[in-house]
């Protein structure tokens, strides 16, 4: 499904004819302005570029991947980012990831077995669209426990969705393809909050807090401390997006039928033997995922997420083995173009010196040294789960936030896990736009939701996280002497 296709309101008309001159002139504005202090005139480059992308992205005025191709064209030309790295950024393994996780997803489909497993989950889950949202939405949980990377998990996860999606027929019912789509990349990242072992970073965070507050935060106490906060956000998540996008109800015997599902379930028969071949690649490169830590120990060498899928994407095209050719592997180049340009520009803020300056001058700004505990904690929370605007990276977030915050705290007399460790809960909190993270990428190429979609959805979501991690830090995070 095309999401430009899709009759624009008033306001989406407005943000497209005046996209183009918005983003000029939000260009021009910070080109022209004296560079700032703190950063040179590369970082200048390339908050400007990123700005009028951010601008042409949201409001739609070009296609978006037109605006990544105008985001490697000016960050080469005028000097934000070298054209080496700009159109190496092409090379980089989040697309390579991307192409393999379609050449999965397309074999799937063309098996028939991620729609036999589609349909089955859909009929024996999803009585009414409420209870396949909330299925979706706990095999994103569960799997956070197996696979510690939100990549691999989305790419998963990706071709269930879009069986789903199809099973349900989005291009009738578009609002049910938004909320499969966005909250599946919301419940990746969410989830990910919950386990400490979900994603490197928070790993990181943790030896920064032994290292730096002398603090030791075991896997059990991260868990016993945000799972309750991951659930919570992840059931205000479900609520929220029912309210924005409310889908097409169920079993009015038209799009969406869940009679109509269980019909073609029955029509599907037995597994054929094209199917099984599907599976057992696919089984074979979940196995692969999930034993990560053991592939050493077991095989003498380390095989990389990214190059886990290039080889279940080549078993999916070799002769005999596979079942697919090159012509029925449906990649979305328009997407890989998107995802090197908005990659490019996140990648050129970071190195530029842009992020930190940009860090250190609001908590300069709001003069956080001189405020109350509960003041103080409201602001850190909300400068970490937004952080993501700023850093594309959970690693440079990790490495910039966490001494910073535990300094602060220490110069504010505040005792440091109070603040450190909450803030590590809002690392993965990267919900509200493609760029900030691989797997919002994956999702997006689904074409089932827009930018402004994610954008509007994603802080919404955010600041019912902050809420309840403002009333956590004076009842659960108190309860376990945290704050």
């Amino acid at each position: 499904m095309d999401i430009d296709k899709i009759g624009r309101t008033t306001l989406e008309q407005l943000m497209f004819y005046f996209g183009i001159p918005v983003g000029l002139f939000v260009f021009g504005a910070i080109m022209t302005m004296e560079t700032p202090l703190g950063i040179a005139y590369d970082g200048q480059v390339a908050m400007a570029v990123f700005a009028l992308a951010l601008v042409l992205w949201v409001s739609k005025a070009v296609p978006n991947h037109v605006a990544s191709l105008i985001v490697l064209i000016l960050l080469s030309v005028l000097g934000g980012w070298s054209e080496k790295n700009a159109l190496g950024v092409f090379g980089y393994d989040v697309i390579w990831l991307m192409v393999a996780a379609f050449i999965i997803t397309s074999a799937l489909a063309k098996s028939g077995f991620a729609r036999r497993l589609a349909l089955w989950l859909v009929t024996t889950f999803g009585r009414t669209t409420s209870s396949i949202l909330l299925s979706m939405l706990v095999a994103n949980f569960l799997i956070a426990f197996l696979v510690p990377s939100t990549t691999a998990r989305a790419a998963i996860m990706l071709p269930i969705m879009l069986m789903v999606a199809q099973a349900y027929g989005v291009e009738g019912n578009p609002n049910m393809g938004k909320l499969l789509a966005i909250q599946g990349l919301q419940a990746n990242n969410i989830s990910t909050t919950a386990i400490l072992t979900a994603t490197a970073p928070q790993i990181m965070a943790v030896g920064l807090i032994k290292d730096l507050a002398g603090v030791q935060v075991s896997y059990t106490d991260w868990l016993i401390a945000s799972a309750p906060i991951a659930v919570l956000t992840l059931a205000g998540s479900f609520w929220l997006g029912k309210l924005l996008y409310p889908p097409q109800n169920l079993g009015s015997g038209g799009v969406g039928s869940l009679d109509r599902l269980h019909e073609e379930y029955r029509k599907l028969g037995r597994i054929t033997p094209i199917e099984v071949k599907a599976l057992a690649i696919f089984a074979l490169t979940i196995l692969l995922w999930v034993t990560d830590e053991w592939h050493v120990p077991l095989f003498g060498f380390k095989i990389s997420l990214v190059m886990v899928a290039v080889i279940a994407a080549t078993l999916f095209f070799l002769p005999k083995v596979g079942i697919l050719d090159w012509k029925e592997a449906d990649i979305p180049w328009n997407l890989m173009i998107f995802s090197a340009g908005a990659y490019a520009g996140g990648l050129a803020l970071d190195g530029s010196g842009v992020a930190s300056w940009a860090l250190n001058g609001l908590f300069a700004t709001l003069g956080v040294t001189g405020m109350s505990f509960p003041v103080l904690f409201a602001v850190i929370m909300l400068i970490g789960s937004f952080s993501h605007f700023s850093f594309t990276s959970k690693t440079v977030r990790t490495v910039i936030l966490i001494p910073t915050v535990i300094a602060l705290a220490k110069a504010t007399g505040v005792n440091p896990i109070a603040l450190a460790l909450p803030v590590a809960f809002t690392l993965s909190d990267t919900i509200t736009l493609p760029p900030h993270c691989k797997p919002n990428l994956i999702y997006y190429g689904s074409g089932f939701f827009s930018v402004l979609d994610q954008l509007f959805y994603g802080v919404g979501v955010l600041l019912i996280k902050w809420a309840l991690m403002l009333v956590a830090a004076f009842t659960w995070f108190k309860l376990l002497n945290i704050t």
